[in-house]
């Protein structure tokens, strides 16, 4: 018999018997032929033969061992054993396929294969290999043939009850070994597969030729199953100190391991990557389940494999695999089929239970299992699970489809009965309700609602396909009509929480109105929940007007919980509407006392509400108030109060407690992380970008508004969106790269393009942006504009109230910027007043460095000097790093003009140190600026950086290259120098340059 590749119709590569005549010679123009006769192909059983993959990959040093120990027993003509030995589907026989392909091509192979059904039958491998119908080999005896001889030695082996003699059977050995002697006198593979199958004689007799080697060069292969023979090792250990380059003695062992993942991926190259990993991790590298799991292997882009009930493995691999369970006796199928249904690891009692087999022979069967290697002991407990998962997949592929649906309604009965958790008990559920019987709907219902409340931290996906099941197997009839409601709430709640809000506020629409009033405040925090999606929407007013209207209609003997809820939405949608809520409804706002997050929840957001219009010290009290309910509070309790933690982290913000801000915004942002709320993450990400950009960390900042913005598209949150396009826009303007300019601006357009309402708190955030990058990219005139117009007046009375001294600022920079020295000293004064009334340390620093510019730009450089001074040390009190640079840089500028070089080094010093931190271009631009006329001050810090590299001579390409931007923008950056310095000319520009800038700085 030999080996070798073959195409059948339907079939790919796989591994083919060939009987050959006793003397073969390879034949390079048709290796099919021998001695004159075509060589008949037979197709060999084994899983295997599903793969439809043609190519060989790894297994080299094992198969260097095969080669090397052949040329061993041709050089020293002497008998050697390799044994090949790994996991069902592992490869061993195409292993042994591509090493003989591999060998040396003059020395005959033949190959005997197991099988379950001969083993009855004596030395029935040995008959397979080496008879099966050949006509007589030269060198045995004359007139008879190979055959006829091996029949006599079979029959010679007496049935094993009745063996009596010894002797007798050793001589029966003896004669076997003659003939194997006989054929292999010129040289001999003997290749003996699936040996876990193999009779009683045909052991024996192998036992025989490693305790009597045959004199000549023979190898014998074989090939088998350790964990499904009779004994662990029943053919002796190999010879010690044998490893992979030692050189070969008598024994050797070949233990055949899984593929890695690059071994795989070069068996299936077309196959998508996520998809190879998902085969991967289910196969577990074995090549054999790994082709015969569900789905083409050849197509690319295919969806990921799973574990879905309508995944089916190919026939040929589930016939292939249905060998090794045909023929167990009925306790032990039934018990088999059971564990499949089990899907998990399953104790003997859960078997007899789902078999319906009395629990002793349950346990018999699972040991009887497990000597089979159908299913293996988990190491630990007193629990079997199968052997592979595709195995597993075979068993109950190949199961009664009306058997397994009682099958699996008895496990759910029996695991319920064991308190088994409820994420345990699903899939049997999902089994059930996508039967059209409706027999076990009500309990499928209650443990998938149960599941989904489990897992809904963790797997929220998982737990929303579970609900939406539930809800389709409760039919819209009157009894169960209140069972919808509570199924229909739970999802919008989680699917809310997943940030599918589209989905959330439909399923809110439509089952609110159907809740009645209750003491317990169920529909309170019904409508809670549905005021918040709409307000997560932008839709401000609809939220707060059904909170209000649902407030009012509360019982007074309701739970307090509902009622926080709704006044705490009453109180965020007035905030983000621009109309913060000075009081909230009677019998809550004065409430001060009590415990629990939803009471945080609704002291943070009146905090907010505070802060927001000046009420400082009532904006204290309450802060207080709640910060100490929600330190005190586990994690647990806070992670379901996101917004909770965000009010209080902006309120702190606001007061200039950063520390406090990053603290709790910080556990805030790992808490929804972990609980996969995407309505949660992306206003926590949004504040703690705020305080990391007032921090003066712009890299930060704008990594975490871009985050937020993905968040803010994903769970379709316009108005957050614009929020987070908004503070990446101003941090990115702030930090002053090259190209840092042109990308604040658009992304500022493009906030204040969805928020298109100033008297949101969105809309002016998005304004005040655009005004914060329109005046650092050269348009002082947009900036001013559009800061009042988001203001509403000259006193800018629609702006947050703890912040105007710093639109006051931006005002006055911008006048500065335009030449008006008269309007800046009014914004500045301005600044002064509102810093006054506010008492903020950072907001006081805002006023004194706007005053402080003015008397600069007049050329008062000593009088400016003290503002200055002060303007630093006040924003580093209120932890303002990037302010506190830039003030520094001033104070430089001011110093060096009054001729004070010791603390101008200083300050200079020290505020490049900050801008590095921040990473910030500006402050070493602004340092490079001098104090000049009003023609200097038009120019932005990029553009009087060009217009002194122009002054040097170099061209436009050149200062392109050095800031790296197109020599198109160093043009139009250049025309807008021209206009704002008077100058019509190159030439013209370097004289103005030079008039103006004395130093080598």
């Amino acid at each position: 018999m030999l080996v070798c590749p073959c195409r059948l119709v339907g079939k790919s590569w796989s591994l083919l018997h060939i009987r050959h005549l006793p003397v073969l010679r390879y034949s390079a123009s048709n290796p099919f032929e021998c001695a004159g006769k075509r060589l008949i192909c037979v197709m060999t059983t084994g899983l295997e033969n599903a793969s439809k993959d043609p190519c060989f990959v790894g297994r080299r040093p094992q198969l260097a061992r095969i080669e090397r120990a052949q040329a061993t027993v041709l050089s020293r003509g002497w008998q050697m054993v390799c044994e090949v030995v790994g996991e069902p589907g592992i490869g061993k026989t195409r292993f042994v396929h591509e090493a003989l392909e591999r060998s040396v091509p003059t020395v005959p192979w033949a190959i005997g294969t197991c099988s379950p059904d001969e083993r009855g039958v004596p030395f029935h491998v040995f008959r397979h290999a080496l008879t099966a119908g050949q006509a007589p080999r030269r060198g045995l005896r004359s007139g008879r043939s190979t055959g006829q001889t091996w029949a006599e030695s079979a029959a010679e082996v007496p049935p094993a009850p009745a063996r009596a003699s010894d002797a007798r059977r050793f001589r029966t050995y003896q004669s076997a070994r003659r003939l194997i002697g006989l054929a292999a006198r010129d040289g001999l593979v003997l290749v003996l597969d699936d040996l876990h199958w193999a009779d009683a004689s045909s052991a024996g007799l192998i036992t025989h030729l490693l305790r009597y080697p045959v004199p000549a060069p023979l190898l014998l292969v074989l090939v088998y199953r350790p964990r499904q023979m009779a004994t662990p090792m029943p053919f002796g250990p190999p010879d010690p100190g044998e490893d992979a380059d030692a050189a070969p003695t008598s024994h050797d062992r070949i233990e055949l391991r899984p593929l890695g993942v690059a071994e795989v991926a070069l068996l299936h190259p077309y196959v998508d990557q996520v998809e190879l990993r998902a085969r991967y991790d289910v196969s577990g590298g074995n090549p054999g389940y790994l082709a015969a799991l569900p789905g083409d292997a050849t197509s690319n882009g295919a969806e990921p494999i799973r574990a879905a009930p309508g995944a089916r493995l190919s026939d040929a691999a589930v016939a292939v695999l249905r060998r090794e369970w045909a023929g167990l006796p009925p306790v032990e199928l039934a018990c088999l089929r059971a564990g499949a249904i089990v899907d998990a690891p399953f104790a003997a009692d859960l078997l007899a239970e789902v078999a319906q087999v009395p629990v002793a022979l349950a346990v018999e069967a699972g040991w009887r299992l497990a000597r089979l290697d159908l299913i293996r002991r988990v190491p630990g407990t007193g629990r079997f699970a199968f052997r592979h998962p595709v195995l597993r997949m075979a068993v109950a592929q190949d199961t009664d489809p009306a058997w397994q649906v009682e099958a699996c309604a008895r496990a759910l009965g029996a695991l319920v009965e064991l308190g088994a958790p409820p994420a345990d008990l699903a899939r049997y559920a999902e089994r059930l309700l996508a039967l059209p019987n409706g027999r076990w709907a009500d309990r499928c219902v209650n443990v998938l609602c149960r599941a989904a409340q489990e897992v809904r931290r963790e797997t929220p996906d998982l737990a929303i396909r579970w609900l939406r099941l539930a809800l389709r197997a409760l039919r819209p009839t009157a009894g169960l009509a209140q069972r919808r409601q509570d199924v229909s709430l739970a999802l919008a709640q989680i699917t809310g929480e997943a940030g599918d809000l589209a989905e959330s506020r439909a399923l809110l629409q439509e089952i609110v109105p159907l809740f009645p009033a209750d003491a317990q405040g169920r529909r309170a925090q019904a409508v809670a929940l549905w005021a918040r999606v709409e307000r997560l929407l932008g839709n401000y007013a609809e939220a707060a007007a059904i909170s209000r209207r649902e407030l009012a209609d509360l019982p007074a003997a309701a739970e307090p919980t509902g009622g926080y809820r709704l006044a705490t939405e009453i109180g965020v949608a007035g905030i983000l509407a621009g109309h913060p809520v000075a009081g909230l409804p009677d019998g809550l706002h004065a409430d001060l006392g009590g415990s629990g997050a939803d009471r945080a929840g609704l002291l943070a957001v009146r905090g907010l509400a505070a802060a927001h219009e000046g009420a400082l010290d009532d904006a204290r009290g309450l802060l207080d108030a709640g910060a100490r309910i929600i330190d005190a509070l586990p994690d647990t309790d806070v992670r379901d109060h996101p917004d909770c933690l965000t009010a209080l982290g902006l309120t702190e913000l606001y007061l200039e407690r950063q520390a406090d801000a990053v603290r709790h915004l910080d556990r805030g942002v790992t808490l929804v992380r972990a609980a996969h709320r995407d309505d949660g993450l992306c206003q926590l990400l949004l504040g703690r970008s705020q305080v990391a950009y007032h921090g003066g960390q712009l890299n930060t900042a704008i990594g975490l508004a871009t985050e937020a913005g993905i968040v803010a598209r994903r769970i379709g949150s316009h108005h957050l969106l614009s929020f987070a396009l908004a503070f990446e826009a101003e941090a990115t303007a702030w930090r002053g790269g090259p190209r840092d300019d042109d990308r604040a601006v658009a992304l500022a357009r493009s906030a204040a393009g969805i928020a298109t309402d100033l008297t949101t708190w969105c809309g002016r955030t998005a304004a005040t942006a655009l005004a914060t990058a329109s005046l650092l990219s050269g348009d002082p005139a947009t900036c001013a504009e559009l800061v009042r117009s988001a203001g509403g007046d000259s006193r800018l009375s629609r702006l947050q109230t703890t912040l105007r001294p710093r639109w006051f600022e931006l005002l006055c920079a911008a006048a500065l910027a335009a030449g008006e020295l008269t309007d800046a000293e009014r914004q500045a004064r301005l600044a002064m007043a509102e810093a006054e009334q506010v008492g903020l340390p950072g907001q006081r620093g805002f006023a004194e460095s706007a005053y402080g510019e003015v008397l600069l730009a007049r050329g008062e450089a000593a009088a400016a000097l003290p503002h200055l001074e002060t303007a630093a040390d006040l924003f580093r009190a209120g932890g303002m790093v990037l302010r506190r640079s830039l003030a520094l840089a001033s104070l430089a500028r001011a110093a060096e003009a009054a001729e004070q070089t010791g603390p101008a080094a200083r300050a200079r010093r020290r505020a490049l140190e900050l801008a590095g931190w921040c990473g910030t271009e500006r402050v070493a631009l602004r340092l490079a600026r001098p104090v000049g006329p009003r023609e200097v001050a038009a120019l932005t810090d990029r553009e009087w950086h060009i217009a002194r590299l122009a002054a040097t001579g170099a061209t436009s390409r050149l200062i392109g290259r050095q800031l790296n931007i197109s020599p198109r923008t160093v043009e139009a950056h250049l025309t807008r120098i021209y206009r704002k310095a008077g100058v019509a000319s190159r030439s013209a520009l370097v004289a103005w340059v030079a008039r103006l800038d004395d130093t080598d700085r």
